[in-house]
């Protein structure tokens, strides 16, 4: 019974967080990387969106573009949403699988559901 019960609370967070339990701008993010699909994954953030990737700072689209091409497209399909950490309105912090490791991803958002700031950081 102990067994059946932990091996389907891993089963839980291995399964990706479904779009109706996410906010808009965290679906859409998960949705394109997972798709691959660089126009969809920029189409997320607005124009002057910043991301914080560990202590590295990219601010626009055309940084943001550059660094996803490079660090995020190549594994896209390999991210998935684990759960919603903390929350308010415009605000996350997530769980996520990120190939073989887990991290947390802080996200920001506008009234739109865009992206405005986003820091992907190591697990606690």
């Amino acid at each position: 019974m102990l067994r059946t019960t932990l091996m389907a609370g891993l089963v839980a967070l291995s399964t990706p967080a479904v779009a109706h339990d996410l906010p808009t701008a965290i679906d859409c993010y998960q949705t394109a990387t997972n798709a691959q699909d660089i126009d969809a994954y920029l189409a997320c953030f607005t124009d002057d969106a910043v991301m914080i990737d560990v202590s590295r700072e990219f601010v626009g689209q055309d940084a943001i573009r550059t660094w996803a091409e490079r660090e995020v497209m190549p594994g896209g399909q390999n991210f998935n949403h684990r759960q919603i950490l903390e929350g308010e309105d415009g605000y996350a912090k997530t769980e996520v699988n990120w190939a073989t490791w887990v991290a947390h991803y802080h996200y920001w958002w506008n009234a739109d559901g865009k992206i405005t700031k986003m820091s992907p950081q190591y697990a606690d």
